[in-house]
């Protein structure tokens, strides 16, 4: 016979240990005497540990039966028109993004009140009438004063100029595969492949050795695995990451074996390397099959290649596609097939300027391409229809900067670009230099182009056309020297790389910076459906009911070890209701993850934790937002604020 627990000394137990926090303690005591007055339930089984179900490969519209790869047709056809973290790239001006310049305070304020009181209620309810919609809006970390901002920069790749993933990351993709088979000998199966640009998402983590993508936490819990498409179970995926027994300590996931998925280009590759993963391993299982058709010679080095070398020959073949010119050529022969205009960015530049800010673009991208995508988000011009007329929005462009080497490196060389040939001219860090024969003509033409950034905007050129400064190269120190800032403080930064355009312009120079987060339009329309069915509320009602059982029956299993005695029914009551308050919690949290993305959950959330991204951005990004057009719906001297801290112990419902 076992002991008996009893469930009104465990009651009294619970309530005394959580006496200071009545309302859980009255909780607790009323689920420990439910648990009481049930009648023998059996045990849980092993499958109600918690742990999540296993992933069925149908359970999403583009997953392949198991043994296929991954992508190698797409089948949307059950997703209808529903809009994804991607959609919004493509999305047209908001009609509620209208420019401050247009907006009508001042006069409202003047003609609707001569008195203070009533003056402040009318510049609160216009407020909140011409504030723009949560997806549209700028979000901020750390506060801001824009009148201490002498100078705001853009990146251009995936901040002004916003390319369509269904063209231009298919174009990337589909290069890249051809790329593969022609330079590296891989199966021409993958040529047959096609990318779901819906599925990979920003802020996972590739652990190029084992072939896994890595979704975590910011303490670095490892909270989804999959190899490959294939989900790994909660025992693996804790064992391999998690465990801090493994011989090599906590992993801090950075190194050579590791890669992160932190721009909207990578997620081609990524997606690319999951098929790859698949590939071999289907063709590992073929080659030990009985009977089986023999593999290639492509077939059978694929088997033997280490995961983290297929990586590398992913990269390669990347950089391979941006060097021969190919994908460049492409977008430059179609602009508007792979580039989305926006009619904002021009009202955007110019409202900076008209306030007295210097504007620079500063990108990665050379000349050449940089002059074919500018032309087009400003111009809609391409072909021979180019021109630089582009950079006249602009104090200074700096191409080809090798970001984020160019926060760092003051030696690098920096050449100036003649817009008009995009030949490059030797320069003495950053000043005209004359070559040896050059005419008196020319010697002279390079002293206007000196000075031009300088008189860009005024209007004073003798009937000559005003031009920026273009350079292509250097570092942050000409760039400082060409704006006349000289403190990082002072420069406001616009980029969507984490690593490249934010963490280390902060770090190392003390820029201000504004990450340009695309998908955020998508969480906050995700975010707005869930509050309209209270999802959040239902998420803390079931939190807080799983840890009230949670406690209540690790009290009564630590009374259990003292008076050594065994659970009864009551006991085995209790079991079950933590079980199912768990399991449900779980659920639940899983399936508002799935409304963001059916694989990845919600990008700025792992679990209840916020995301390593969102780490990232809250602790590098002093403003955030879905686009940088959003800037046109604030006033060029707004005082960004960020919210109040808190701590756990400062939330009113603390679970």
């Amino acid at each position: 016979m076992r002991g008996a627990l009893r469930p009104l000394a465990t009651h009294a137990l619970a309530a005394r240990c959580l006496g200071r926090c009545p309302s859980r303690a009255r909780l607790v005591a009323a689920m420990c005497s439910g648990a009481q007055q049930r009648q023998t339930q059996p045990r849980p089984s092993a499958n109600c540990n918690g742990a999540p179900p296993p992933f069925r490969r149908d359970a999403l519209p583009s997953l392949l039966p198991h043994g296929q790869p991954f992508g190698q047709r797409r089948g949307h056809a059950s997703r209808g028109d529903a809009r994804t973290h991607v959609t919004g790239l493509s999305d047209p001006l908001p009609e509620d993004l209208l420019a401050w310049t247009d907006r009508p305070l001042v006069t409202h304020l003047r003609d609707g009140s001569k008195t203070r009181g009533a003056a402040g209620e009318v510049a609160e309810r216009l407020a909140e009438q011409l504030t723009p919609s949560p997806a549209n809006r700028i979000f901020c970390n750390r506060s801001l004063n824009m009148q201490h901002i002498t100078a705001v920069g853009f990146d251009m790749d995936y901040t002004l100029a916003m390319y369509k993933p269904e063209t231009f990351e298919v174009l990337a993709y589909t290069l890249t595969c051809e790329k593969l088979v022609n330079v590296y000998g891989y199966p021409r199966e993958i040529l047959r492949y096609e990318y779901d640009h819906e599925y990979m998402v920003r802020g996972l983590v590739v652990d190029k050795k084992r072939g896994n993508i890595l979704k975590m936490d910011r303490h670095k819990y490892v909270k989804v695995a999959r190899h490959g498409f294939r989900p790994m179970d909660a025992e693996t995926r804790i064992k391999t990451y998690n465990a801090t027994t493994s011989p090599g300590g906590v992993d801090r996931f950075d190194g050579a074996n590791y890669a992160n998925v932190d721009t909207l280009f990578s997620l081609g590759e990524t997606y690319l390397f999951c098929q790859l993963v698949e590939l071999k391993e289907r063709l590992i299982e073929r080659g030990a099959e009985a009977g089986a058709v023999p593999l290639t010679e492509a077939e059978t080095a694929l088997t033997t290649k280490p995961f983290i070398d297929v990586y590398s020959e992913i990269r390669a073949s990347v950089d391979l596609c941006h060097r021969d010119g190919s994908l460049k050529a492409a977008v430059a022969n179609d602009p508007e097939k792979y580039i989305h205009r926006d009619d904002a960015l021009v009202p955007m530049l110019e409202a900076l300027r008209s306030a007295g800010k210097k504007v620079f673009l500063l990108t990665n991208s050379l000349w050449d391409f940089t002059n074919v995508v500018m032309n087009h988000l400003v111009h809609g011009a391409s072909g021979e229809d180019k021109t630089a007329e582009w950079t006249e929005l602009f104090d200074a462009v700096v191409t080809g900067s090798c970001k984020p080497g160019f926060f760092e490196n003051e030696r690098a060389a920096i050449f100036e670009v003649d817009v008009d040939t995009s030949a490059l001219k030797n320069t003495d860090d950053g000043a005209p230099m004359t070559p040896i024969g050059a005419s008196a003509a020319a010697s002279q033409a390079d002293a206007f182009l000196a000075t031009a950034g300088a008189r860009a905007g005024t209007g004073n050129n003798d009937g000559v056309a005003m031009h920026a400064k273009a350079y292509q190269g250097g570092s942050y120190r000409h760039l400082h020297s060409m704006l006349g800032v000289s403190s990082g403080a002072q420069v406001l930064y616009v980029g969507d790389h984490i690593y490249g355009d934010i963490l280390r312009s902060k770090k190392t120079l003390g820029w201000r910076t504004m990450l340009v987060v695309p998908e955020l339009a998508h969480e906050m329309e995700c975010l707005e459906r869930a509050v309209e069915v209270d999802t959040p509320g239902k998420l803390r009602d079931l939190r807080r009911r799983r840890t009230a059982l949670e406690d209540a029956l690790q009290l009564a299993e630590f009374q259990m070890s003292v008076e050594k005695t065994m659970g009864d029914d009551a006991y085995d009551a209790l079991v079950k209701d933590a079980t199912d308050a768990r399991l449900a919690h779980r659920e639940e949290l899983r399936r508002m993850h799935a409304e963001f993305h059916p694989v990845w959950g919600q990008m700025m959330k792992a679990g209840n934790q916020n995301s390593r991204f969102a780490h990232q951005l809250e602790r590098y990004a002093c403003l955030y937002t879905s686009h940088a057009r959003n800037l046109l719906a604030y006033s060029p001297a707004k005082s960004y604020r960020g919210l109040s801290d808190a701590m756990p112990h400062d939330m009113d419902e603390n679970v």
